[in-house]
């Protein structure tokens, strides 16, 4: 585990407990990531952002509920088993529902080059009135792009339509070259500080 305040002061909540218990030590399966560090590095992003303590709780549960199969299979169990705060499941089913809209195939590669799909959803991601869940994409679209340009840029398949999707989320939530670089540069002081004290 990473220590820094923000995944200090997210570490006592039950969601982060529920989300740790979740993943236990898997990995993802292509960059073999550990999942829980996905997690703890969108909670540094989080506590760069001056996050309040209900969107890094949010955030903690957000991959149990984000696919359909997922959002059914933890649903009424999760909610049986852990007493995660009513208002942080609204905003875990409000990030559900803005990330969803604006999946990575909305960018496709056609003969006259990459383009947006606009098949009657909105054109362009949209992150909705919370600040809070405006917070949690900003961890989410950082930290993932982070791996994807580390692990993956140039040997995904899509890896072009990926930097675009990329390009498109980060500009919808404000986040220009110099932020995502400063966020991405809070992650590895953090984890250089932690591997100091390890």
């Amino acid at each position: 585990m990473i220590v820094t305040e923000a995944i200090v002061r997210a570490s006592w909540s039950p969601e982060y407990q529920a989300i740790r218990e979740h993943y236990a030590d898997r990995v993802a399966e292509r960059s073999g990531v550990p999942l829980m560090q996905r997690i703890e590095e969108g909670l540094i992003i989080l506590g760069e952002l001056d996050a309040t303590d209900n969107a890094m709780r949010a955030f903690c549960l957000h991959p149990l509920f984000q696919a359909d199969e997922d959002l059914i299979r933890h649903g009424q169990d999760f909610m049986d088993r852990v007493d995660a705060d009513p208002f942080v499941i609204l905003l875990v089913m409000e990030y559900r529902s803005r990330a969803n809209a604006w999946p990575s195939d909305r960018v496709q590669r056609t003969e006259a080059g990459l383009h947006v799909d606009s098949d009657g959803r909105p054109s362009l991601p949209s992150a909705g009135p919370m600040e809070a869940v405006q917070h949690m994409l900003i961890a989410d679209k950082v930290q993932h792009r982070k791996d994807f340009i580390r692990h993956h840029r140039g040997k995904h398949a899509r890896s072009d339509e990926m930097d675009l999707y990329f390009d498109q989320w980060l500009r919808a939530l404000g986040v220009d070259q110099s932020e995502y670089e400063e966020l991405c540069a809070a992650i590895d002081i953090a984890k250089t500080r932690d591997s100091r004290h390890a």
